[in-house]
């Protein structure tokens, strides 16, 4: 009846997507999609211009699970929320049309998801472990992400572990972004332990901070009856 519109974070299809013993290989082996250029003014001088942005090869797609789960949550209506990152991992099988339209809220969007993003970071979570990790073994100088390439086998189960709280931090990051009214999740971070931006403690500071109202979908239905 339109009291509801659902949204889906499109972590679900990116982040979350990458299978859990591919996920160290995908990032070591992910490379942004640069682009240059250079013109020669009228007055002599040369302008070199750049561009960087995700590789939409580097993931391929949906398999057959999501694809499925995808398809009934469009048929409900639901739309996709974009996390915007500079190069991004983005799903080449996500339709332009299946997300959020912005119109020219697009920048502020942006700006929100950027703001809350570094301050979900500065608790240690959402993004914050796959950082450090990569951080601590990446050559001086060097980005984090050159550290997944050279760092032991024993942090593997770690980054797996890093790649679904950066997917959570970036979902609850896309929700206060885009205005939403209820997160509604059943995950509890029960097992994440309290660094998880969905730990107990982490939900009272976003609630006291940004206004956010987790509910499960019992408390959801509760709500709309």
């Amino acid at each position: 009846n339109g009291r509801l519109t659902g949204c889906l974070s499109e972590t679900v299809f990116t982040l979350e997507a990458i299978q859990k013993a591919d996920r160290r290989k995908f990032f070591t082996e992910y490379c942004p999609d640069v682009k240059t250029s250079v013109t020669d003014g009228e007055d002599g001088t040369i302008k070199l211009s750049f561009s960087i942005g995700p590789d939409p090869s580097a993931l391929s797609g949906n398999n057959p699970y999501l694809a499925k789960h995808l398809q009934d949550a469009l048929e409900l209506g639901f739309k996709l929320m974009r996390c915007p990152r500079v190069s991004g991992i983005v799903n080449p099988d996500l339709k332009h049309e299946w997300f959020i339209n912005l119109d020219d809220g697009t920048h502020e969007m942006a700006n929100k998801f950027g703001a809350i993003s570094r301050k979900i970071k500065s608790r240690g979570c959402g993004i914050s472990d796959m950082k450090q990790i990569g951080s601590r073994y990446a050559p001086p100088n060097s980005h984090w992400i050159e550290g997944l390439k050279i760092a032991p086998d024993s942090e593997n189960v770690a980054i797996i572990k890093a790649v679904a709280e950066w997917a959570d931090g970036d979902s609850v990051a896309a929700h206060f972004a885009h205005d939403n009214a209820y997160f509604c999740t059943r995950d509890k971070a029960i097992g994440a332990g309290v660094s998880s931006i969905l730990s107990e403690n982490n939900r009272e500071w976003l609630k006291s901070s940004y206004g956010i109202k987790f509910v499960n979908p019992k408390e959801l239905a509760n709500i709309l009856a």
